[in-house]
């Protein structure tokens, strides 16, 4: 029986959630580059995705996302903000769903581009070269290149291949409705475009490692895993009167990354996972995809570590 007139031990019942391992260690000088794409944060499921990163894990950490995050400015804007909490460093291209024009004020895709741009500088997000770890023994400079896609009409530089049975309008290709061009200008005018960026930033690596990334592939070889059997694709082809390659890219871009010494490319728009080695270029594509592409995954999606120093 108790005796209420003696004082009783207060006994604490504690629930504690895991902490991430970066605060039980301390930081051991490694610095890392990771890379995510097409995060397409207009769907409820990927914006809830942004928002559930670890803000401790990769504070000291720079994130390369290759483009698509959606169209509207808005959510653009919540992204950036939500990246730049959990990340050192945020680098961003555009990808072809940005450059969409769907009831928001802008006259062109172009014009569209250039408010991107002033979005990012706003933010903070790294659109221009930068040596990452400028500071430390082991820097990396990371490499933005803007781009767009060259369809076989268009001339040299796409990455076009022919598919059996391929509806060569793309009637269904969403870009033929929102990307709107000024006047006179043209699929290959805007590569030319974009592409001279890259070349007007006066970009020196003076010895250090480069990291390149784009939104746009670069080479045909990485439409397709290295053991690609066209037999059984076409068994799983959802879509087979669509063609990827009439949109996927330009050689250009391989041509400029190379020139500028990079050896290792970052870049997205497939929504296909790729890690290959090309010619002393290693080629990544890591992205997150609709939610009906990563939802069902057994493993959690995370941003793909692409580079750590040593």
């Amino acid at each position: 029986m108790i005796n209420k007139n003696v004082a009783q031990p207060v006994i604490f019942h504690f629930s504690f959630d895991p902490l991430p391992e970066s605060l039980y260690f301390p930081s051991k000088n490694i610095m890392r580059v990771l890379a995510i794409s097409d995060i397409h944060v207009d769907h409820a499921a990927n914006l809830e995705w942004v928002k559930h990163l670890s803000r401790w894990d990769y504070t000291e950490d720079a994130l390369i996302v290759a483009g698509d995050i959606s169209d509207r400015l808005s959510h653009l804007e919540t992204t950036f903000e939500l990246l730049k909490q959990r990340f050192a460093e945020v680098c961003f291209v555009p990808g072809n769903h940005e450059l969409w024009i769907r009831n928001d004020g802008f006259s062109d895709s172009f014009q569209k581009f250039h408010a991107i741009l002033n979005i990012c500088q706003q933010h903070d997000v790294r659109i221009t070269p930068f040596l990452f770890g400028a500071r430390s023994s082991h820097p990396v400079w990371i490499v933005p290149l803007f781009g767009w896609y060259l369809k076989p009409e268009d001339g040299p530089g796409s990455l076009f291949l022919p598919k059996p049975g391929e509806d060569p309008s793309l009637a269904m290709w969403a870009d033929h409705y929102h990307v709107k061009w000024p006047a006179g200008i043209t699929n290959s005018t805007a590569v030319r475009y974009f592409l001279r960026f890259n070349v007007e930033n006066g970009f020196s690596s003076s010895g250090y490692p480069v990291i390149t990334f784009s939104h746009f592939l670069p080479r045909q070889e990485l439409i397709f895993p290295e053991n690609f059997d066209p037999v059984e694709a076409r068994k799983h082809d959802r879509f087979p009167q669509f063609n990827f390659s009439r949109v996927a890219g330009c050689w250009q871009l391989d041509e400029q990354l190379r020139a500028l010494g990079s050896t290792r490319h970052i870049y997205g728009h497939q929504h296909r996972n790729r890690h290959r080695e090309i010619n002393g270029v290693t080629y990544i594509s890591h992205c997150l995809g609709y939610p009906v592409e990563w939802q069902d995954n057994a493993d959690p999606v995370l941003p793909k570590v692409v580079w750590e120093s040593s």
